[in-house]
């Protein structure tokens, strides 16, 4: 009874205390704690990604795009400057005559009604692996 007591005494504790924290952080900021809960980066870079590797897209901020990619692959790309209003509106179009998505290619924002609202250039792809699934302390308590 004791340790069940203490355990719930713990998780409320540790969620109050990362509730505050999250509320410290911008929406950008939290976008980019979901992702990095799950990928590590793993030192390489890209100039190109394939576009079959791709599944989709996450706006983090007007300069950062996660890309999730098949298995467990994700890439960040660093935009080329601000891409102003891809925050705000979340949606982006790009052209390529080639099948993969490069440095350098131009993403153009569109609004709600998708019409174009602004371009700006890729960066390099940042490549990120999926961390392996690891037990909390919590659920390894056992009664």
């Amino acid at each position: 009874m004791f340790v069940r007591i203490l355990v719930l005494f713990a998780a409320l504790f540790f969620s109050s205390a990362v509730s505050a924290e999250d509320e410290k952080l911008t929406r950008s900021e939290k976008r980019l704690a979901d992702i990095m809960e799950k990928y590590e980066k793993n030192g390489e870079t890209r100039s190109c990604v394939n576009l079959r590797r791709l599944r989709e897209s996450r706006v983090i901020d007007d300069k950062t795009i996660f890309f999730r990619g098949i298995g467990k692959v994700g890439y960040l790309n660093h935009l080329n400057g601000r891409c102003v209003g891809l925050a705000r509106e979340e949606r982006f179009s790009y052209s390529t005559t080639i099948n993969n998505l490069c440095r350098g290619e131009i993403l153009t924002v569109l609004d709600t009604f998708g019409r174009p609202w602004g371009s700006c250039g890729l960066g390099d792809f940042e490549e990120l692996t999926k961390k392996t699934n690891t037990d909390s302390v919590l659920d390894t308590v056992k009664d």
